[in-house]
């Protein structure tokens, strides 16, 4: 948890949505404070109300848990088409957040997942592997106390 406490998680987010021109970007963070960890999304901007307070993910759940667990970025154009709505509550911040494209990325910290950035539209197919390369390069290698790597071939969900 070094360094995250000098770093403005929430500007760096509101800079970016401004930047890329994004509907909402959030940003979940591993709580290490429980007898085991915990997904919690920390800072959005963009958000249409406070519900995602409330998501608690573990390894392998939701779209920060499966970014967390196989650290890989994840990009899906059209939400409807790469999820079933009898699935779709395994996806929380999709459903409170009513995102239709996104691009999710792994934060690490000392070579271990530490967080998950996730950048999406209201709106199918706006999010295109071109705004997803830009997603990554406006990051950049570094963002506060965590750094981005490209570990492993993105998972790229195209319908």
């Amino acid at each position: 948890m070094r360094g995250q406490q000098s770093f403005n998680f929430q500007l760096a987010i509101e800079q970016l949505k401004d930047t890329l021109q994004v509907d909402f970007i959030g940003l979940a963070i591993v709580d290490f404070s429980k007898y085991h960890h915990e997904l919690k999304w920390r800072y959005v901007t963009g958000n249409l109300n406070m519900r995602y307070r409330r998501i608690v993910l573990s390894s392998g759940k939701g779209v920060a848990g499966l970014v967390f667990k196989t650290g890989k970025p994840m990009l899906v154009y059209d939400v409807d088409h790469h999820v079933e709505s009898q699935d779709l509550y395994n996806y929380p911040i999709l459903i409170f957040e009513k995102l239709k494209s996104f691009g999710a990325i792994p934060l690490f910290q000392d070579d271990h997942v530490q967080g998950v950035l996730l950048v999406g539209y209201r709106e199918s197919k706006k999010m295109t592997s071109e705004v997803f390369e830009q997603v990554k390069s406006t990051v950049g290698s570094q963002f506060g106390p965590f750094y981005h790597k490209e570990r492993m071939k993105d998972d790229i969900i195209e319908q």
